[in-house]
Formats: C-alpha cells, structure tokens, sequence
C-alpha cells in the first residue's frame, strides 16, 4: 500500500538538516531564523519613567487633592526624556516631567497635566489625587536582564528586531537560507514571451514555485526549462545539485518513456527514498537524495506542484532553514456544505473560506491542471479516503502560505 502524506513526511525529514550558522546585522535580519537563542543584556526600562506628561511627586502630598481642594506643592525643576533630575524630591515639592522622562528621586507617583494649573510664584496646583506608583512604569517590569527573549529557531519579524534594537542588539547568528534550485521539465513548455506554436503550452511551474520558495524564506535558482531527453534531464540536474542545497523538480516523475526524473537521479548515483502517495493530486512525487542533498520530483500539473510543495517541501525547507518549527499554516472553520470522496486516496480540495467562518469548494474544476480553482481557493481541505463530510462539520484547512507567515 502506498504511504500516506504522514507517512511520507515522516520518510522525508530526517534527510534534512538545517545549514550552517552565520552572523548578520540586525538591520538586515529580516525574515531570517535565529540561530542562538537571545538574551536581554538589559533591564527594559533601563530605570522608573514616567508614563504620561505631568508632576512627579510624593503621592502622600495629594492624597486629598481634588478640584474643590486642590493641593499647592512647589515646582523646583524639569527633566526633559533623555535627561535626570538634579535634586530629590522632597515633602511639598514636584518636578516636571514628560513620558519616558526618569524618576526623580524621592517621587513615587506622577499626576497627569490634565489634572494641574502653574500659577504664579513657581508652584502648581494638583487638583487630583493619586496613588502611590501611579503613572509609574517600573525598571524591568517588560523585559529584565538576563531573560530569554527570543527562541533558538525563530524566524525574525520586525517586531523581533524592534526589540533587539530596543536592547542595544546590533547583530545575531542565523542559519544559512537554503539555496533551491527549480528545473521545469518538458518539451512541451515554452516560456511566456515567446511565440506559442502548435502543440507547445507556457511553463508556469518556474515562477509559481520560485515565488513559493521566496515565501518560504529560501533563494530560489530557477534552472532553463528541460527537454524530455534522459541526457538533457541528468546534465541538468547534475549542475543544479552542485549549485544548490536542495533540488525541486517539476514534471517527469509518472511511468511514461519521457518521464526521465527518476532514471536520472539513479544516474548520477543518487537514492530514491519515495516514490508515490495516497495522496490526491500529487501521487507520483518522488523524493531522493543526491550527494547528500535533498531531491523532490514533483508532478507537472501545476495544482500538482504546489500542493506537493506545500505539504512536502515547505515543511522540509522550514527545518532545513533552522525553524523550530515546521507546522503548516491552518485555519479552523465549518463546511457550508457536504464534501465526499468516494477514492481510495486522501484528497486535498482546494477551498474558500468566508468572512464568516464558513467554508466551501473553490469555484472552478478541482482537477490537477485547473489554475482557476487554485487563485480562487484560501487553502487546501484534507478529506480522508472513502469518507464524506457533512455540512456544519467542523474542519481545519490548509493555508496557502502567505508573506509573514514564516
């Protein structure tokens, strides 16, 4: 019995490896995956600040302050964000503050402007009380010294790198991006551009699986499109794993005599480690090794590919590039209506999902060929052999992934 898309997963992963640790800058850390993990090398806040424009003080000075009774208390300096007080304050006193600006010392509290008048004479009116430690945000209480703040395996977003900046970080070790060559098979294929003659149709798998492996956080070397030619087919695939860390090939890999992926794999002494799934579109993926690295065969129709990409290459990628996870992207919703499958292969639909949760075939055929149905789906929807499921059943669907996402 063929294996299932487990199964083959489970085959797949410990081929791969994540690669090498290199350091980058901060500012160009990106997207990238955290190869060690980060420690905070400061408090934040670095000290007590104020959390507001206003007065800080001793809350016991104002602890009957209100607009009838208002409290008089003298204003002996102001300490602009970026600079200190230079004297405490002290019993019936206050000094100006603004957010961010440190606690002077001996004040515990701060009272908004709002809540204030200047009047003559260097003093202010505090007609508001206040508790103690009001307005007050203390060293530490975010982030404190010494605390691990971001994960071993993580891939960086700009908020990560906020943070790293907001401690002084100015550069990481993160793991090598994978470099991924792409070869297209097929002597039917001619790019886009050029004339179409008879017979021809336009390659499409390059760019959909190039724009795939951006979104996967790796760099992609598309490869010219191959003849159905064994000697054509074994060159090129001999070049690209010489260049790149993983090889993704498109077409080629069912049992006709111009399918040459696998005959060429065995070539140039390569292993085949899978070959075919229970699995609806994608059956014949071929997964293999060549010189160490990892070769993924995968079909030629193009809903084939990118959904053998996303449930085979995109979790392989997402180890290889160091994540410490390599979860797909799912949602959770409700079938708007009843979904069968009556095969004996596990079928991945393409599928929308609207506004309200509810979730329903993709317009347009759901045939391995048929792009129209793949731009208008959200995701796939994994529907087990022989099995139908009824409207309102709970489901979890498949994302495609998206930028960001990684």
């Amino acid at each position: 019995m063929l294996p299932t898309v487990e199964d083959a997963r489970k085959t797949i992963l410990p081929f791969i490896s994540a690669l090498k640790k290199v350091p980058v800058d901060t500012s160009s850390a990106l997207g990238r995956v955290l190869a060690d993990a980060i420690q905070a090398p400061i408090c934040l806040p670095h000290w007590d600040n104020a959390s507001v424009d206003g007065y800080a003080l001793r809350a016991e000075d104002v602890s009957q302050a209100s607009i009838n009774t208002p409290v008089s208390l003298f204003l002996q300096e102001e300490v602009p964000a970026g600079q200190t007080a230079q004297k405490p304050v002290e019993k019936g006193t206050c000094c100006r503050v603004f957010t961010g600006s440190p606690m002077p010392p001996g004040a515990d509290a701060v009272v908004m402007q709002e809540d204030t008048k200047v009047i003559s004479g260097g003093s202010v009116l505090v007609m508001e009380c206040v508790r103690p430690f009001e307005y007050v945000r203390f060293r530490g209480e975010d982030i404190q010294a010494g605390k691990q703040v971001i994960d071993k395996g993580k891939r960086l977003t700009p908020f990560d790198l906020g943070l790293m900046s907001a401690l002084g970080i100015t550069q990481c070790q993160v793991y090598e991006p994978p470099k991924v060559g792409v070869i297209v098979t097929g002597s039917e294929c001619v790019e886009a551009g050029q004339p179409l003659p008879p017979g021809k149709i336009y390659e499409s798998n390059g760019l959909l699986l190039q724009s795939l492996l951006v979104q996967a956080g790796a760099n992609p070397c598309v490869f010219p499109i191959v003849s159905d030619e064994l000697k054509d087919t074994t060159e090129r695939m001999d070049q690209a794993i010489h260049e790149c860390d993983m090889l993704i090939t498109s077409g080629g890999v069912s049992v006709g005599e111009h399918d040459h992926i696998k005959p060429a794999i065995k070539a140039l002494g390569g292993t085949i480690h899978l070959w075919r799934m229970r699995m609806k579109p994608g059956k014949p993926m071929v997964f293999a090794q060549l010189r160490g690295k990892p070769v993924f065969g995968l079909p030629g129709n193009p809903v084939s590919a990118a959904v053998t990409f996303v449930l085979m290459v995109y979790p392989a990628l997402q180890k290889m590039s160091g994540c410490h996870s390599w979860d797909l992207p799912q949602c959770v919703g409700k079938l708007a209506h009843a979904i069968e499958n009556q095969e004996d292969r596990h079928h991945f639909a393409r599928v929308r999902m609207d506004e309200e949760g509810l979730i329903r075939l993709a317009e347009g055929r759901q045939a391995s060929h048929a792009l129209g149905s793949l731009i208008l789906s959200d995701g796939l929807l994994g529907i087990p052999e022989q099995t139908r499921l009824e409207a309102q059943t709970e489901v979890r669907v498949i994302r495609w992934p998206r930028l960001g996402d990684f």
